[in-house]
């Protein structure tokens, strides 16, 4: 698994420039974790909320993201992070800066198919002595949809290596997602989430979960709503279904405003 994600790395860092036709466009909904592999010109805002045995999270973001080419887009993100432990005062601040450029890797008209490519990066701009983040990682990822009759399929894979220099083993998590949705009207979108997440590798602290070789199942519903013509509201709960978890609950809301 290792081998076959260093060269997935190596792919993706180095695409072949595809080429640039006037293909139309294919659309996908929006789902609430799973990357999309529409090559996108549009603002979001998102809000998070979370509980787990440690406290409450919210987490509010602003992202822009921006075509450079039509197989090539790059994205920015920024969260402005509230941590409420249990046993600790409240904090709040920015979070990590997130930067990723996603590729159009294949496309398909006739059968309302794409796959795409990248590489995600978080900078710590975040207090890690505040709880606000403070994180350096890469992260490349492949997501892929199809039509699948009246349903929409997305799904995608990533590995992420943490590269801040701490003693011991750095953390490393495979992540892997599927998204299903059913367009019922030009308007309403109902969608079903599976989300997991495996750290591969990473310290085992006594007092945190023993997360480490075990794998994270959620089911995430959640549905899209398309209040004006280019702008989608999204909203949802990721709930865990195994006993190994980070949180109890978490709440995905987002607008999107497509330009």
């Amino acid at each position: 698994m290792r081998y076959a994600c260093m060269l997935m790395i190596t792919f993706l860092l180095c695409p072949v420039a595809a080429r640039a036709d006037e293909e139309p466009n294919i659309e996908f909904f929006y789902p609430l974790i799973t990357r999309r592999p529409v090559i996108e010109r549009e603002l979001e805002f998102a809000f998070q909320h979370s509980k787990s045995r440690e406290g409450h999270q919210s987490q509010l973001s602003g992202a822009i993201e921006w075509p450079l080419t039509p197989w090539w887009q790059i994205e920015i993100e920024m969260p402005f992070v509230i941590q409420n432990p249990t046993d600790l005062p409240l904090t709040a601040g920015p979070g990590d800066l997130e930067i990723q450029n996603k590729f159009q890797l294949f496309k398909s008209v006739q059968h309302r198919a794409l796959l795409a490519g990248g590489f995600e990066i978080r900078l710590p701009s975040g207090s890690e002595k505040r709880l606000l983040g403070g994180e350096f990682a890469i992260e490349p990822f492949l997501t892929g949809g199809i039509a699948a009759g009246p349903l929409d399929v997305l799904a995608d894979i990533a590995y992420e290596w943490n590269l801040n220099n701490v003693r011991g083993q750095n953390e490393q998590e495979l992540t892997a997602n599927l998204a299903i949705a059913w367009p019922v009207s030009r308007w309403f979108t109902p969608l079903l989430e599976l989300n997991t997440m495996t750290m591969v590798q990473g310290p085992q602290d006594e007092n945190s979960p023993k997360l480490r070789d075990r794998t994270q199942v959620y089911f995430t519903p959640g549905f899209n709503v398309h209040p004006l013509p280019g702008m989608t509201f999204r909203a949802g709960v990721q709930l865990p279904t195994s006993a190994a978890k980070t949180f109890d609950y978490r709440v995905h809301t987002g607008l999107v405003w497509e330009f």
